[in-house]
């Protein structure tokens, strides 16, 4: 017998509470990471001009590192955009994916491995587990 982690999906039912929660926690992450941006451009000059100083070789290696940076932040945002579009539009009732936590599930030899591993679900609404789905397969 063996203990591992498998990943749980949590979705939100939309309700009106709930739609406010997220479009606020949404727009406040949206500003910070803004806000983030604005900083890390300011490091940036400093950083190309002191790689600059170095050599050609090392201001190459900062460009490239600067250019992945500002793709990977950009990225942040645009899901955090989508999300928050997601959150102003889905109607009440539907679900809408949340995060993803971690959970033990004990493993034993005979165990079908795609019950075990395959997709349970919990379903919060107004900040209570509302339901939780594919739990059959921890049942032992």
């Amino acid at each position: 017998m063996l203990t591992i982690f498998r990943s749980v999906q949590v979705k939100i039912i939309m309700t009106e509470a709930s739609r406010a929660a997220l479009v606020e926690q949404y727009a406040r992450q949206i500003r910070l990471q803004r806000d983030s941006w604005e900083q890390w451009q300011f490091q940036t000059k400093k950083i190309l001009a002191d790689a600059k100083k170095k050599s050609a070789d090392t201001y190459a290696l900062a460009q490239e590192k600067v250019a992945r940076e500002e793709k990977q932040r950009k990225e942040k945002i645009e899901i955090l955009q989508f999300q928050l579009r997601q959150a102003e539009n889905l109607p009440e009732g539907s679900e809408m994916d949340y995060q993803t936590v971690q959970s033990p599930v004990t493993v034993q030899i005979g165990d079908v491995w795609d019950e075990i591993i395959a997709g349970t679900e919990i379903l919060i609404k107004d900040g209570q587990v509302h339901e939780i789905r594919g739990r059959a397969s921890e049942q032992r």
